[in-house]
């Protein structure tokens, strides 16, 4: 079987982009956002039917994210080693499995086991599809698509979230098993569309721990990853809970808080966009960080005093996380300006581990103020994050500006 190591951003890129394959691609994490994305639509369905409390739905939400969250960059250079495309189908395979345990749930237990092995399926997917990029992209339209790529979570969400209204109507198992389908249909595109890479020489790859070492030592890599992990914990405690805080709450039916919900992520995707688009024309990435980590300091104090109407609370939110969206669109296109093209695919790792560890400690944190305390000690939360996320942009200022 040919050897399928990954190409990235190597001298072997192509010398023309075929935006075909590209798109396609991004489709593939959309795909995988929106395993993801059905819990937060669903989880008033899973709140009644299983009678559950707000610190149970946030595990249910968190636990997506174990596995990356202590095995990112491990994960990573694994799949390096297995190759983007046979790791993407796989990817896709876990998660469709997932998906069909999910939909057989009879208790939280097994759906928090359900989420864990959508989990793995996701990580094994998001962490080589920008790699798969480097290889269908070229030039100024590589970076303009990994600045794309930062659109495929929220993306992914709000389209979930735009079925809300249809959920009382046909289930919440019933989204479980549409998506496990998805995801069985996009594997086999995925061997139908991508050519196998072809066979290079041979060479002696180096050994895991080593590359591991690499990555942790290169100050831009840690850096990045700390900033996006920053940013996942911030987004997640916001997108993730706003329907609860909007039905149980505010008082707005499912139907009305999740079109809500999905306008707020839509704004985000927008923010993504519109960071490829200002990192293809030179604009500073690290202004775009710093703005996007400041908003949440800014309204967190608004969105949770629990003193204005839903309406408002929703388009503050959609403020928030539009210009919120500014940061994953940037730190996707200062890899391969800042990270050696060996350490592309590991780097990418450790940022899914630093994501996924915000994606599990926010949700998480934000149940258990919310339980103990309420929807206003949430702030005591994300201003913390906000600061130390500058002060990991200001420590990239330097490179960034190089």
């Amino acid at each position: 079987m040919p050897d399928e190591t990954m190409q990235g951003l190597t001298p072997g890129a192509p010398l023309k982009t075929s935006f075909g394959l590209a798109l396609f691609l991004l489709l593939g994490g959309v795909i995988s956002a929106a395993q993801l994305g059905k819990a937060f639509v669903a989880m008033p369905l899973l709140q009644a039917e299983m009678n559950l409390g707000i610190a149970v739905v946030s595990f249910i939400i968190a636990t997506f994210a174990t596995l990356g969250a202590t095995l990112g960059l491990g994960t990573g250079l694994i799949l390096r080693r297995i190759g983007a495309r046979r790791s993407l189908v796989g990817g896709m395979l876990v998660m469709a499995a997932g998906g069909l345990l999910g939909a057989a749930a009879e208790s939280p237990a097994l759906l928090i086991v359900s989420r864990i092995v959508e989990g793995i399926g996701f990580l094994a997917a998001v962490i080589v599809i920008p790699d798969l990029i480097g290889t269908v992209a070229s030039g100024r339209d590589r970076n303009f698509f990994f600045g794309l790529w930062g659109t495929f979570l929220p993306t992914g969400s709000a389209l979930m979230l735009l079925l809300g209204p249809l959920l009382p109507i046909v289930g919440w198992r019933a989204l479980w098993l549409s998506q496990a389908v998805i995801a069985l249909v996009y594997a086999a595109a995925v061997l139908l569309l991508l050519p196998r890479p072809a066979q290079g020489p041979a060479v002696v790859a180096p050994s895991l721990s080593s590359t591991a070492r690499k990555v942790l030592a290169d100050r831009a890599s840690v850096l990045l990853a700390a900033v996006f992990g920053f940013y996942t914990f911030q987004y997640f405690i916001l997108a993730g809970f706003l329907p609860v805080l909007l039905v149980g709450t505010l008082g707005l039916s499912l139907s009305t808080a999740t079109l809500f919900t999905a306008g707020v992520v839509a704004a985000n995707a927008m923010g993504n966009v519109c960071a490829g688009l200002l990192s293809r024309a030179g604009f500073p990435l690290w202004i775009s960080m710093g703005a996007s980590l400041s908003g949440y300091a800014l309204s967190a104090p608004l969105i949770y005093s629990l003193g204005l109407p839903a309406g408002s609370v929703a388009l503050i939110a959609a403020l928030t996380i539009g210009i919120a969206g500014l940061l994953p669109g940037s730190v996707f296109a200062a890899v391969p300006r800042l990270v050696r093209p060996d350490l592309v695919t590991p780097t990418m790792g450790l940022i899914q581990q630093a994501s996924n560890i915000g994606q599990f400690l926010g949700p998480v944190a934000a149940g258990l103020f919310v339980s103990h305390f309420s929807w206003a000690a949430i702030p005591v939360l994300l201003v913390p994050a906000v600061l130390a996320g500058l002060v990991a942009v200001f420590l990239l200022k330097p490179k960034l500006m190089a």
